[in-house]
């Protein structure tokens, strides 16, 4: 290995000692400086490139951003190396190079760390410490800035790193950042902790709500998965009436363990609800704060039973949840600072920066959109917004602000986060009718899933097991609340266990049927007949 190739590779050695080491250190401070990159990457991308990233890759944009800029790392750092040693630079100008390059590291993860650690000086001074030893070794046992070392000797120092970083690992991760400090609330606490915590000053035991998923007591002889449906066959003497509960079927409401999770970050903001304050601001006649406990305990503040869906949902995703929320009218916090008649939005602004806008109109004539401060009874996971976040039934998910800390009456019109980038403004969920099981019992097979029209509701489903030449009417439950799916099944007498191309449709509360028509999620979500080929 001539001298080029042992500097590109020692210094790739280098860099992916680095990657290990900021990784491991990463649970001291909730997160780590290649999150942070990814971020900004997110943040300055034009609209079109973030849109044509979600619609190639979907779930797995970020996650190939992530092992891009890692990969453009040991990149760099092997051609740089490779460079300085194959265009006669001399030892002194060499050492200039090192300096500047491990000079940019050492502050490119310090400063990562620290945007990570929301400033706490002694995680992300620790969470450097760990990271930067292991290669700063390496690079001394490898021969300093021109490595002297074979590719052998690379490999085993590189192991001895590699460990050295895991250790920092373990540090880091027994010294583990908590979801929030001081103590105050926290994600997934239960609400009646909070309210005795405001009226009481103590903490009661947990009590939050536990929602037990029901079950028929069925016997499978097969059960698999195919494209998010479950297709099953039971004994013979399983119970003839079916239900809505068999394989595959979702309970009505969920819990938030269930639900989907999308957001624009890497890597989530942690907000403190102790010193957390809910801001209300903007064109009204009075500016006024909330603490956490004053939403949680506001004198409107009610249970719902919500459906939300993602907007980059594919038909027949899992991008769709129902849980049950505690929540505030959004039109009683803004009545309470008085809204002047030339108010034109209502605008959230979030802890990550992202924004989100709705009419004024449409705020003054809702009781439904609300702020909501939790779920199962317990105050919000942090990936789902802690301590609050806006919650618009008949509206796709992004329209629904995580992390919320100010609500803003604007007089003019305000361009939303996912707006500017291409996507449609109002996000009016389509009429949608998802299968989700399919089981034989005997001569009988049955279909089910779950359909939602949004504001407009579902008053029919139909189902076809001949890819649409005919339909039958299916059964529909009755919703858990007005704001929520409907789950269908439909039961038939099929002999044969050859193919069936299962199709489903459903008829809004309007009158007008699904759309046939199939169109991507971009820009204003999927739509389409759902249908998959089942053997049974």
């Amino acid at each position: 290995m001539d001298g080029q190739e042992r500097a590109a590779f020692g210094w790739a050695a280098t860099a992916v000692v680095w990657l290990v080491g900021v990784l491991a250190a990463a649970p001291l401070v909730g997160g780590h400086p290649l999150a942070v990159a990814a971020q900004v990457v997110i943040e300055v991308s034009p609209g079109a490139v973030a849109t044509l990233a979600i619609e190639t890759l979907g779930a797995a944009a970020q996650p190939a951003l992530m092992a891009g800029i890692a990969i453009a790392a040991v990149a760099a750092a092997a051609g740089v190396a490779a460079f300085a040693e194959g265009y006669g630079t001399t030892r002194a100008q060499e050492r200039y190079l090192a300096t500047g390059v491990s000079v940019l590291v050492v502050v490119l993860t310090a400063a990562g760390f620290r945007a990570a650690a929301d400033g706490v000086f002694w995680r992300w001074t620790l969470a450097t410490a760990l990271a930067l030893l292991p290669p700063a070794l390496l690079r001394v046992a490898s021969g300093g800035h021109r490595p002297s070392v074979g590719r052998r000797r690379t490999l085993r120092n590189l192991g001895g790193a590699v460990g050295l970083a895991a250790g920092g690992g373990v540090v880091a991760r027994s010294l583990g950042r908590p979801a929030t400090s001081g103590d105050g609330p926290q994600p997934g606490e239960s609400l009646d902790a909070v309210v005795e915590k405001r009226e009481e000053g103590t903490t009661t035991p947990d009590s939050g709500r536990t929602v037990t998923t029901a079950r028929s007591g069925e016997v499978l002889e097969s059960r698999r998965t195919t494209e998010n449906v479950v297709v099953s066959v039971a004994e013979d003497d399983a119970d003839p009436a079916f239900g809505y509960d068999f394989a595959g079927m979702p309970p009505a409401v969920g819990t938030a363990a269930d639900h989907y999770v999308v957001d624009k970050n890497v890597s989530n903001p942690t907000v403190d609800a102790e010193r957390w304050s809910l801001s209300v601001r903007g064109a009204v006649e009075e500016s006024y704060d909330l603490s956490f406990s004053d939403v949680v305990t506001h004198p409107e503040a009610r249970d719902m039973t919500v459906t939300t869906a993602c907007i980059s949902n594919a038909v027949g995703g899992n991008l769709i949840s129902t849980v049950e929320w505690r929540a505030v009218p959004v039109r009683a916090l803004l009545e309470e600072a008085g809204v002047p008649d030339a108010a034109e939005d209502v605008v959230t602004r979030a802890a990550d920066g992202y924004t989100e806008a709705i009419p004024w109109d449409a705020v003054r004539d809702r009781e439904d959109i609300v702020l909501a401060v939790g779920m199962d009874g317990r105050t919000l996971p942090k990936e789902h917004g802690f301590p609050a976040r806006l919650l618009i039934p008949g509206r796709y998910g992004m329209k629904s602000t995580k992390w919320v800390e100010t609500i803003e009456v604007s007089a003019g019109d305000h361009e939303s986060y996912w707006e500017a980038r291409g996507w449609v403004e109002e996000a009016v969920v389509n009429t949608l009718s998802y299968v989700r099981g399919v089981q034989r019992r005997g001569d009988r097979v049955a279909v089910g899933g779950v359909t939602y029209g949004g504001r407009r509701g579902v008053d029919g489903v139909e189902v076809s097991f001949d890819g649409g030449d005919t339909w039958a009417d299916a059964d529909l439950e009755e919703p858990p609340s007005p704001h929520a799916w409907r789950r269908f099944r439909h039961v038939a007498e099929l002999p044969d266990s050859g193919p069936k191309d299962v199709v489903v449709r459903a008829t809004d509360g309007t009158g007008n049927l699904q759309t046939s028509e199939e169109t991507g999620a971009h820009p204003g979500g999927s739509t389409g007949w759902h249908s998959v080929t089942v053997s049974l």
